[in-house]
């Protein structure tokens, strides 16, 4: 019979893993953060509209010239997807601009792309005051609004040209960086009637989905029969008949219960120790409730760690 207290796991059956995992995050104006800044270049938050541009929109515009170390796309940190474009003109010459920034406790390690919803509520149609402006992101980084104009068209472009598409380099009214939390309108034309771009962004809700990594790390715990079929457990200790002495932890008889060959120890807890370091374990598995430790079978537990 075997008494050790600590024992080797079989680290070749450890078993590794990540999922990738969305939460549908609803937020509006006034979540803690979540801000807004209303950018006009030159002038209210100037700084603002120069770090974009230096971290974004270098590639995008003309402004550079022949300083061609600005203009490649690797010079700056907008998005180059394996497909689709994201767009950037709209940024150089347009006077004003609306930016939304969300903390990173609500994407995580991004926002998923094509799950980004805009909508503003302090403005409407003239025509239907029901209909609030609305903006979402294509999955390639750019924004643009579902129901400014209904002759835009469907978001994928035809073999007829690239400008009926409702995010093209044309329509799009914006950008989004999904893995920094950064949303921004540059688009300053008409929404609708009187309501233009650079009115929106002050009162709103958004709606996305954060991305995370969960990495999942199974180990499998294997007791043979002979492995733990003592117990230290102090519970299990008693005075003998008609002794005064008192129980304490030095008490060295068992209850009779305890002594018929048919006792077996209950695993109530699992520890999982650093090799060398035995003060405090690394991994503690609680389980939901005892089990009996069997001297006939082997008993497998796996634990799962999610990280």
């Amino acid at each position: 019979m075997s008494d050790f207290v600590f024992k080797e796991i079989d680290t070749s059956s450890t078993v590794i893993e990540s999922n990738l995992v969305n939460y549908t995050q609803n937020l509006t104006a006034t979540s803690l953060g979540v801000q807004s800044k209303k950018i006009v270049s030159g002038s209210i938050s100037s700084s603002y509209w120069d770090s974009l541009n230096v971290l974004f929109y270098t590639s995008g515009s003309p402004k550079y010239g022949s300083e061609l170390k600005f203009t490649a796309p690797s010079s700056n940190m907008s998005i180059k997807p394996t497909r689709g474009k994201q767009f950037l003109t709209k940024y150089h010459g347009y006077p004003s601009s609306s930016l939304i920034i969300i903390a990173s406790q609500y994407y995580g390690e991004k926002i998923k792309e094509g799950s980004f919803i805009f909508t503003d509520l302090n403005n409407s149609s003239s025509i239907n005051t029901t209909i609030k402006p609305i903006i979402r992101d294509d999955g390639f980084g750019n924004l643009y609004s579902t129901n400014a104009n209904l002759n835009f068209g469907t978001l994928t472009a035809s073999s007829a040209g690239t400008n009926n598409s409702i995010s093209s380099s044309e329509n799009y009214v914006g950008n989004i960086f999904y893995d920094k939390g950064l949303a921004i309108i540059t688009e300053t034309g008409s929404w609708s009637g009187s309501i233009d771009y650079s009115d929106l962004a002050t009162n709103y809700t958004l709606k996305f989905d954060s991305q995370h990594t969960i990495t999942t790390q199974e180990y499998n715990v294997t007791l043979l029969p002979q492995d733990y079929n003592l117990t230290t457990n102090y519970s299990i200790r008693h005075i003998l008949s008609g002794s005064s002495e008192p129980l304490t932890l030095s008490t060295s008889t068992m209850a009779s219960t305890f002594t018929g060959s048919d006792f077996q120890p209950y695993i109530t807890t699992i520890n999982l120790w650093q090799d060398g370091d035995y003060d405090t374990p690394v991994i503690q598995a609680t389980l939901p409730k005892p089990v009996r430790k069997s001297d006939k079978i082997n008993l497998r537990f796996k634990i799962k760690l999610d990280i």
